[in-house]
């Protein structure tokens, strides 16, 4: 899995897929993100990439890049 692959899957799972999304990107701190947007990358985590992952947590990250990192680390 790349990062330019999560980013995409990440994508997809918003309302505006055509949203600008950077491994830089503080996405918790975006307009579209809520409780919802994050029980539903919540499902996408777990149905893409086998990782259990509380809405909480993903949340707590800081940036595109640090979710992302957590996955790959989960996965090994």
């Amino acid at each position: 899995m790349s990062i330019n692959e999560f980013i995409k899957n990440f994508q997809s799972q918003l309302e505006n897929t055509d949203t600008v999304i950077e491994p830089e990107t503080a996405y918790n701190q975006e307009s579209y993100w809520d409780s919802l947007t994050a029980m539903v990358i919540k499902v996408m985590i777990e149905d893409e990439y086998g990782v259990d992952i509380e809405p909480e947590q993903i949340t707590s990250f800081k940036n595109i890049n640090e979710l992302y990192s957590f996955i790959v680390e989960k996965k090994q």
